[in-house]
């Protein structure tokens, strides 16, 4: 898969392409890329996908810290997924006040499209203003083939970025995943901490995010997965988002502690993956119950992962925790 933009598009025009933000790359996303890639095969003809970077939104509200999947993190996804390309727009003023129509001429111009796949709730141009009709017209009159899809749902709930957010605030992590199609995941560096975990007898790990536009979700414990970089071993842990209320603490902490691990990773990259939240964050009378309680949290944790049939190689942890 290749990165282009209006410079280098030459030899992926008259291909088949779809819209958008694409945060999240979620399972509607992924429908959608799927309906793409049988038309390209069956059209004898490339496919990508068109994207914006800042995406619109983070442009017109730079504080918005609730990215699902930052560039990076999104093409990363989209490597996997079979597109030959992903053509970057980079948003700026000009395309800020980009008239719906001037849009799609620019896009044909630039990629010449054989046929266009969206859902039916995309939206582009000058204050969102163009829809599906005037998309449809514009390609009717361009002799564009034009394809848009229902809405996708899974159990009842349909497949959007902005409802995985609301559940991800709310630290409803099983609907989230579900309606993402993997598992939530945030990354950060591992930096130097209080030393409050090694003093309540579990040692953790302190991340610092590599990105401050992605969503945390909300505070509390959860049961998580844990890759270390440079280390193909995937590790079991239970991560705490909140401020440490029992030791009066006001800065927002994200810390793990993995699961029969001693080694030293200061400085390490950690990417966290979100199985489920176990509790909210509670402020304990005193460090005893806060310790007790910790050690309840793993044990609800080890059973989460027990159900989930997660690794084998975490069986030693698991029989000597029963």
């Amino acid at each position: 898969m290749k990165i282009i933009d209006e410079k280098n598009s030459e030899e992926f025009k008259n291909g088949v392409l779809t819209i958008g933000g694409f945060d999240g790359v979620h399972f509607a996303h992924q429908i959608i890329i799927e309906k793409l890639l049988k038309n390209k095969e069956n059209l004898k003809t490339v496919g990508g996908l068109v994207t914006f970077e800042p995406l619109p939104y983070l442009y017109f509200h730079p504080n918005f810290h609730f990215l699902l999947t930052p560039f990076l993190e999104k093409v990363k996804i989209l490597e996997t997924l079979g597109l030959d390309f992903v053509f970057v727009y980079n948003f700026d003023n000009f395309f800020a006040n980009l008239e719906p129509l001037m849009f799609l001429n620019k896009l044909k111009n630039d990629l010449l499209p054989k046929k266009i796949i969206v859902g039916n709730d995309f939206r582009f141009g000058r204050n969102r203003e163009g829809d599906i009709n005037l998309l449809k017209n514009f390609c009717e009159n361009e002799n564009i083939l034009i394809e848009i899809l229902p809405p996708i749902k899974k159990t009842g709930i349909e497949v959007k970025s902005t409802t995985i957010r609301e559940k991800l605030i709310l630290g409803n992590i099983r609907i989230a995943n579900l309606l993402l199609g993997r598992e939530y995941s945030i990354k950060g560096k591992v930096v130097k901490g209080k030393g409050r975990g090694s003093l309540l007898g579990y040692k953790t790990a302190n991340l610092e995010l590599l990105d401050n536009k992605k969503l945390i979700p909300a505070d509390g414990v959860y049961a998580c997965k844990v890759k270390i970089a440079d280390d193909d071993k995937i590790y079991l842990g239970v991560l705490n988002i909140g401020e440490r209320p029992t030791f009066s603490e006001k800065e927002r902490n994200i810390e793990v502690h993995i699961l029969n691990f001693e080694k030293n990773i200061l400085g390490k990259e950690l990417e966290i993956f979100f199985i489920q939240r176990i509790r909210p964050e509670f402020k304990f009378e005193d460090v005893e119950k806060l310790k007790k309680k910790i050690k309840e949290d793993i044990e609800v944790s080890v059973k989460i992962f027990k159900k989930e049939r997660i690794w084998e190689e975490n069986a030693k942890y698991v029989e000597k925790t029963q």
